[in-house]
This record gives C-alpha cells, sequence and structure tokens, in this order.
C-alpha cells in the first residue's frame, strides 16, 4: 500500500511539473514574439488587399525620457477603419499614373532625393523619381511588387483619393502597428530581434557607413517579403516611411483628442510613420512602434512611400 500510494504521488509530481514547465514555456518572455512569428490570432475580415480593424483603446506614445515629442503617454479611442495590408506598390502607382496621365511632384520638379550609399549622404539628384528611383538611368524592370518612392505627401494623399480611400492617421498607423499586442515595442513585440527569418528591412550595422544587408537586402525590399504583424499588415515596420494624413507638431500629444485623433489643424511638416530600410539600432530606435518622424509635405526620396486607409465601410 505505502509503495503504491509513494507511486501515485510521484505521477501526480511529475504531472503537476510537467503543467508548470509548460506554462512556463506558455507566458515565457519571448511570447509576444512567438506569436508575432505565427499565424493571426483573430480572425479579421480582409477584402481588396485591406484588412477591417476593430475599434479598440490603446495606450499611444513612448515612455522612453528621450522622446519628448512622443509624450506624454494618452489613450487613444479608434472607430473601426480598413488598412492596407501592403504599401503602395510601383505596379500599383503605374495603373493610376496611366489612367489620370498624374505627374508627380518629383517628376515636375526634376529631382529628387537619394541617399547614396557610397558617399553615405543625401543627394539632390536630377533626373530621378518614381519611375528612376536609384538614378536617372534606373528603372522599374522587376520591381513591380516593390514599394513606390519618391512620393511626396500630395501624391500620396492624390492616389488615396482616386482609389476612393485616404491616409491613415498617425493615431490608426501605431494602433495597426501594435497588431493587437500590448505594451509591445516594436510590431511584432518587446525585442529588437530580426534573426530567422528576419522581421523586418533595416539597416544591419553602423549607420552611416555600413549595411551588411543581413536581411537580403541593402535599399527597398519587395512589399510582402518579411512576416506580417499579428493584424496580417506587411512591412508597418521597416522598407520605407509611411506618410500620415496628419500635420506634425512637437507637442501635439499634451492636446490631442482621446477619440479619434486627426492631429493639429496646421503645420509646416507631415507625419511620416514605420522606420526605413534606413533605420538602424544605433539610430534613434525608428523600427519602433511609438517613433515619429516627420518631413515637409513636398518632400520626396528613396525611402519614403505610403499606405492608404478607409473608414469603416465595405471596400
Amino acid at each position: 500500500m505505502a509503495r503504491g500510494r509513494r507511486h501515485l504521488w510521484l505521477t501526480v509530481l511529475v504531472l503537476l511539473l510537467g503543467s508548470i514547465a509548460m506554462g512556463v514555456r506558455l507566458w515565457s518572455p519571448h511570447a509576444e514574439q512567438e506569436a508575432a512569428r505565427s499565424p493571426i490570432p483573430i480572425s479579421l475580415e480582409t477584402i481588396n488587399g485591406m484588412v477591417r480593424l476593430p475599434a479598440g483603446s490603446f495606450v499611444m506614445g513612448s515612455p522612453r525620457n528621450s522622446d519628448h515629442n512622443a509624450q506624454p503617454l494618452h489613450q487613444v479611442n479608434l472607430k473601426p477603419f480598413w488598412i492596407d495590408t501592403t504599401l503602395v506598390t510601383n505596379q500599383q502607382f503605374q495603373r493610376f499614373t496611366d489612367k489620370t496621365a498624374y505627374e508627380t511632384e518629383a517628376e515636375r520638379r526634376g529631382s529628387s532625393l537619394i541617399f547614396d550609399r557610397k558617399l553615405s549622404e543625401w543627394r539632390q539628384v536630377v533626373g530621378v523619381n518614381w519611375r528612376h528611383p536609384e538614378g536617372p538611368d534606373s528603372s522599374l524592370v522587376g520591381k513591380e511588387d516593390y514599394p513606390v518612392v519618391h512620393i511626396t505627401w500630395q501624391d500620396a494623399a492624390s492616389y488615396a483619393a482616386w482609389v476612393g480611400k485616404r491616409l491613415p492617421s498617425e493615431a490608426e498607423y501605431e494602433y495597426a502597428a501594435r497588431g493587437g499586442l500590448s505594451d509591445c515595442t516594436y510590431a511584432w513585440g518587446r525585442e529588437l530581434i530580426l534573426g530567422e527569418p528576419p522581421l523586418a528591412n533595416g539597416w544591419q550595422g553602423r549607420y552611416p557607413e555600413q549595411d551588411l544587408g543581413l536581411d537580403g537586402y541593402r535599399g527597398v525590399s519587395p512589399v510582402g517579403h518579411f512576416p506580417p504583424n499579428r493584424f496580417g499588415l506587411d512591412d508597418m515596420a521597416g522598407n520605407v516611411w509611411c506618410w500620415c494624413a496628419d500635420w506634425y507638431a512637437t507637442d501635439y500629444y499634451g492636446a490631442s483628442l482621446a477619440n479619434d485623433p486627426r492631429g493639429p489643424s496646421a503645420g509646416a511638416d507631415r507625419v511620416r510613420r514605420g522606420g526605413s530600410w534606413l533605420s538602424t539600432t544605433n539610430y534613434d530606435g525608428a523600427l519602433r512602434v511609438d517613433y515619429r518622424d516627420h518631413a515637409p509635405p513636398s518632400e520626396s526620396t528613396n525611402h519614403t512611400g505610403f499606405r492608404c486607409a478607409r473608414s469603416a465601410a465595405t471596400p
């Protein structure tokens, strides 16, 4: 009898320890990252290349003392909205220009900004535009599914209006980038681990001297090449910056509305979000979901593109 009871208790103990070990694995510090690499844990409606995000609330902003323009932390409540699953591609923008004969501001101006990797500096180059993204003699051959670049804010807004959409607000972009993860730092979780497979197209190495290209690219990459976040959205961090609808103000968060904020009524720059292939770990954390960037709306570069949004209605 004593031997039987000991065997029973040993069996119970083994099962208990197994359950505890299972629990530790499920609630490990890497759980959010593991979830980001896995299929979306919730079912979201997807139609015509857009995902319908549910209404929700989140804490917007950065807890880092150095991020003055992303403070104070504040709760934001959003209505449901649709957002493109990918960045707008060269092929999609080509369809727009073919139908409307639209000329981008860079085409009319005759030049655009390129980050010269050899010189490690920005240069305004004659003959560069979305059709010739890396130099006047470059082309889009084989790059139909790459994000369109050298696009100003007005170019992006014009395309969005043509397809019956709009640019996302800054709050909508951050909400979408977080992918339903609470207290996350990146679109995939808390840790900047580009690992295997790489999670984003960024700059590996010391900026601006050397990009090691560990993610497979030294520059723009095709859309949808890296794992989506839990909302099924590609390139919410890295690849190219995305124009947002909002004007930019350093101190806007202190006056932001709680419900569907749309930014200040005027300004000199427009907000950009998401980081780009130039974003690196030693350059102020631009791949973070809370990082705010901005630029003059007339600026066009080879690391800025956009994606579209739409208020909650069937696309």
